[in-house]
């Protein structure tokens, strides 16, 4: 989540602002830059979405 945390603060985006516009920003940067981070297996199920349900989880978006 540390990752998410630091791409947060650089968007300036307040927290209670971030929805899933931004885990779609996110998501796609991560995947423009080849982050290790993606690099995980999703059994058929998409990254993104499995992104998304991680940090809603963790209570770091709103749905």
């Amino acid at each position: 989540m540390g990752e998410w945390d630091r791409w947060a603060e650089r968007q300036h985006i307040g927290r209670r602002g971030l929805h899933a516009r931004e885990t779609l920003k996110f998501y796609t940067e991560l995947q423009n830059a080849k982050s290790p981070l993606l690099d995980f297996n999703s059994r058929g199920r998409d990254k993104w979405k499995i992104v998304h349900d991680w940090l809603l989880a963790a209570g770091r978006v709103i749905d």
